[in-house]
């Protein structure tokens, strides 16, 4: 702005019609008064007694001088006072113009420097606070190029030359500049040419884009996000239901180009919408809710449909609210639970086929058992008898040989009484078990114990035991559970008294009850049939029994809906572990 300018934009609002009055008017003004005041020097003179002529003359002078002197003072001093008052006045408006602008510049929120033959000449705070500086002392007299990225400093160089030789703006640009610290920051840069304490300058205009670029870089990648994601995306309008975004996958998935959508609305890509929908109620509830899940059908381009699972929610940004739906095509999905769902009926028919079929074993296990129990048994029993009596009566009478073999009878039947008294025993787990019930541990154990006291005071064992919880079963087999364990304890023992123990651990939804005893221990390649019917590690004249005391303890730890393991070494004893699962009402 020029002098002229600034006295015309400012000076003009000062002047006072009272002060500055029009030429001619003060003319007027001053002839008038001269007239008036010498009528009334006349009058004043006409009531004098005659003067001499010389006073005469002198009055006629000094009123003529009187006369001429504002006269003269108007046409030649007067122009020279009002140039005088009227560049005061343009120098006062100069100094509030230049008082406005430099405290417009200071307080600027944009960055305002200005540089003259490269080296920057002024800068104001918000410049400092840009660049690093604690203050613009800082980077006054410091080189441009110091402060411009090297990635810009031939395009900054050409910007400068067009501005100092062709004198005309640039336009604004986008740039880098390094602060003081050495950091990075991106900027948008006006400049323009001017004349700066006489010489040739740039004022240039740096407002920060840093946090805008990464604004731009978050959309940029949430937008590629979005338009990789292998769902279809649509933001739309929560009033009318208009498309107002979708992504990459929207368009493939439905056969439409994106500007194609955008002049669609939800309904016309939704294939089945019940009679009574409304999408005023809809949103209602997408709002209040939060998110909506629902499955649809989308209409092709083509006409063709297919199933989708469409996760609606309600976003507001700003003054602006948007409903943002993300379908996925579950036609895979749909196929696996049609597949999933013959194969379950085909399960279903086969399950109770094998029902039917385990039903109709049970029966006949039932018939066997009621055979074993009472057909078997009673011509062994008579067969037992009879060789015992025969053994009483003629043992002795007859030879070494016929002694022998009546002991082996005697001892045969004898066996096969205990093995169908076991197989009887494990066919019972299933068949003969009673409902589940809250059981108490320690007085099942006690019970085991007191069934084992002949063995125990025989053997001279020591069974102890830690606190036991109740559980939910069986308390008549986990009798039998614990006999069997505490028994194969007592059983295979060293030369030294046996000692088992028996303790319990929560271990998340399940119990761990373990059997510890210091007997012979188990050989490495008898763990994979340990729990398998008629298994033995020894020799009947070893030790004796029939195999199926830890097949029965499988199956009553199976029937609980538990597991059971071992772990031994040879000569250091065994450890027996086998669960039962925390049930409702269980302590």
């Amino acid at each position: 702005m020029t002098k002229d300018e600034v006295v015309y934009s400012y000076g003009d609002k000062d002047k006072s019609p009272s002060v500055y009055q029009s030429p001619y008017r003060l003319l007027i003004i001053m002839a008038l008064s001269i007239i008036i005041f010498e009528a009334l020097v006349m009058i004043f003179l006409s009531l004098l007694p005659p003067l001499p002529l010389w006073i005469e003359v002198l009055i006629d002078s000094a009123l003529l001088i009187a006369l001429l002197s504002p006269t003269l003072y108007f046409f030649l001093f007067h122009p020279l006072v009002m140039h005088i008052t009227e560049r005061k006045r343009a120098e006062d408006a100069l100094r509030e113009s230049e008082e406005r602008y430099r405290k417009l510049v200071e307080l600027s929120p944009d960055a305002i420097a200005v540089h003259s033959e490269g080296k920057i000449v002024f800068v104001n705070m918000a410049g400092a606070r840009l660049l690093g500086a604690a203050d613009p002392g800082q980077l006054i007299g410091k080189d441009i190029m110091d402060i411009v990225h090297p990635d810009y400093h031939e395009v900054v160089k050409e910007r400068v030359r067009q501005m100092r030789e062709e004198g005309r703006t640039v336009p604004l640009i986008e740039e880098k500049f390094i602060r003081l610290d050495g950091s990075v920051i991106d900027a948008e840069v006006a400049a323009i040419p001017f004349t700066y304490q006489d010489k040739s300058a740039v004022q240039v205009i740096i407002r920060d884009i840093t946090e805008r670029r990464r604004a731009e870089e978050r959309l940029r990648l949430f937008r590629n996000l979005i338009d990789r994601s292998n769902d279809a995306i649509f933001v739309d309008n929560p009033e009318t239901g208009r498309i107002l975004d979708v992504n990459g996958k929207a368009c493939t998935s439905l056969g439409y180009t994106r500007e194609e959508l955008l002049n669609m609305r939800v309904f016309d890509i939704e294939a089945v919408l019940p009679d009574d929908f409304s999408w005023k109620e809809h949103v209602n509830e997408v709002k209040r809710k939060g998110y909506v899940v629902m499955e649809g059908r989308h209409r092709r381009r083509d006409g063709t449909t297919f199933p989708v699972e469409v996760n609606v929610s309600y976003t507001v940004i700003g003054k602006n609210s948007y409903t943002v739906a993300v379908a996925r095509d579950i036609t895979e999905r749909k196929r696996a639970e049609e597949s999933l769902r013959r194969a379950y009926d085909e399960l279903e028919m086969r399950v109770q086929e094998r029902t039917a079929e385990l039903a109709r074993s049970n029966a006949e296990l039932e018939q066997f058992a009621y055979i074993a129990s009472h057909d078997l048994q009673e011509p062994l029993r008579m067969i037992s008898g009879f060789t015992q009596l025969l053994s009483r009566r003629y043992k002795g009478k007859l030879d070494r040989s016929a002694d022998e073999f009546i002991d082996y009878i005697v001892d045969g039947t004898t066996r096969m009484q205990r093995m169908i008294e076991d197989l009887l025993a494990y066919s019972r787990v299933g068949t003969r078990g009673r409902p589940f019930e809250l059981t108490n541990l320690e007085d099942v154990f006690d019970q085991a114990v007191t069934n084992l006291k002949v063995a125990i005071e025989e053997n001279k064992a020591t069974v102890t035991h830690d606190p036991l919880p109740n559980v939910m079963g069986d308390a008549t087999q986990i009798i039998q559970l614990f006999q069997n364990l505490i028994s194969n304890g007592i059983k295979f023992r060293k030369e030294e008294p046996p000692h088992v123990h028996v303790f319990a651990r929560r271990k998340e939804n399940e119990w761990v009850f373990s059997v510890k005893d210091n007997g012979i221990g188990i050989a490495p390649e008898f763990f994979e049939h340990l729990f398998q019917l008629f298994q033995r590690q020894y020799t009947r004249d070893e030790y004796p029994g029939t195999g199926i005391g830890l097949a029965i303890c499988k199956k009553i730890v199976e029937r609980h809906g538990g597991r059971i393991w071992a772990e031994s070494e040879v000569g250091r004893g065994s450890t027996f572990y086998f669960t039962i699962p925390v049930r409702n009402f269980q302590q």
